[in-house]
């Protein structure tokens, strides 16, 4: 089998959300870009069908999406904008409100299909000089002083200044680079389906601490929102019938939207959170899943992800001109400017998690006092909104 080489600027593995979006980006400074999947990330529904794979995109990263000339290719009106979010403890009649008016702000986020982002971050991809590789399977990556070197299954070598590994929680890249992570995996499992409901959802998002878990109903387009249920016993959601789990979703939101109707089957998938031990090594960078995982309790996975690509390609633009892209003083300057964000929204996910998975009385009177404070204090609810508004 001949060898045939290509040289690139960037390399990146990985063409899902992350990865798309920074072959997008750097591609627009000017670097020559290839990515590579083994599989196509994009998903063929049906005519008029909806994608229970639903992501809550920040407005920050909404208006850097805009930027690449992204947000403009989806088709607006399966695109939600978050007005209020409303937070229940398992004790509180009251819950815990966050108004984007409280902060001057137009929304607190988009609620949108994955399936619907990812074709548009594709379709402009395909107005730029990328090389998209789509699948081939890696053999092996050689990370040195001077390259880095992606070995593929059939043959193709392609060698870049720098490589990024955009490959998820999985990463292949990451473990050929030899970084470890660490990981833990939640009881909980996310189960996820989206329903029609009887009542206006009035675009609010909301969010119940029950005894089986975290209870999220997001709001999507015309009387529909997208449910994720974080539950200890997963199996107990997947057995019901659609009926059943019609009332049982109902209720465990308080009956708030009225009856509802399931029109996505019901998918589960396991709850972890994750951290590489380098963002960074020879000519390498991580980005995306391939760096960190959180709980996707406050939906943030991809927002983060999306603050990697935004840092990285903020490091090279700003770098010295004659600095190398893929030089350690260069990615050193982006694994700083990523680990605070990191750690506050993996710090913050996980605390939620360890205070609402208790039986404890007296943590359970304090989780839902503290949910009951913002309201009570503007300045501290305005602290935390802005956090999320990112």
């Amino acid at each position: 089998m001949s060898t045939k080489t290509k040289h690139y600027d960037i390399v990146i593995v990985g063409a899902a959300l992350v990865g798309a979006s920074a072959a997008l980006a750097l591609a627009k400074q000017g670097f020559t870009v290839a990515v590579v999947d083994r599989k196509s990330p994009l998903v063929e529904l049906a005519n008029g069908e909806w994608d229970s794979r639903i992501y809550a995109i920040s407005p920050g990263n909404a208006d850097w999406l805009k930027d690449l000339g992204v947000w403009q290719r989806m088709n607006a009106e399966r695109i939600t904008p978050i007005d209020d979010m409303q937070i229940w403890g398992d004790e509180n009649a009251e819950p815990l409100n966050f108004n984007a008016e409280d902060v001057f702000a137009n929304n607190l986020g988009y609620i949108l299909e994955n399936s619907a982002l990812q074709q548009a971050l594709w379709d402009e991809l395909q107005t730029l000089d990328v090389d998209v590789l789509i699948g081939v399977e890696g053999a092996s990556v050689e990370l040195n002083e001077q390259e880095a070197t992606l070995q593929l299954a059939d043959g193709q070598q392609l060698t870049a200044k720098l490589m990024i590994a955009a490959d998820g929680g999985n990463s292949w890249v990451r473990a050929q680079a030899c970084l470890s992570q660490q990981k833990t995996v939640y009881e909980h499992v996310g189960v996820v389906a989206n329903f029609e409901v009887e009542l206006p959802h009035q675009n609010i998002a909301r969010q119940w601490f029950v005894d089986d878990g975290i209870l999220a109903w997001l709001p999507l387009t015309g009387n529909r929102i997208s449910m994720v249920f974080s539950t200890k016993h997963p199996q107990n959601l997947m057995a019901l019938s659609l009926a059943e789990l019609d009332e049982q979703v109902a209720q465990a939101g308080g009956n708030t939207l009225g009856k509802m109707h399931c029109i996505t089957p019901a998918v589960a998938f396991p709850l972890v959170k994750q951290n590489a031990s380098a963002l960074i090594a020879n000519r390498l960078a991580l980005v995306g899943d391939a760096a960190h995982q959180v709980h996707p309790m406050a939906g943030q996975g991809v927002n983060l992800g999306f603050r990697d690509v935004v840092a990285l390609a903020q490091v090279l633009a700003e770098r010295n001109p004659l600095a190398d892209i893929g030089d350690r003083f260069v990615l050193r300057r982006y694994e700083r400017a990523r680990k605070a964000d990191i750690l506050a929204m993996q710090g913050l996910t996980h605390g939620l998690y360890g205070a609402f998975d208790t039986k404890q009385a007296l943590v359970k009177a304090a989780r839902n006092w503290g949910l009951s404070l913002p309201n009570k204090h503007p300045i501290l609810k305005r602290a935390l909104m802005k956090q999320a508004l990112i």
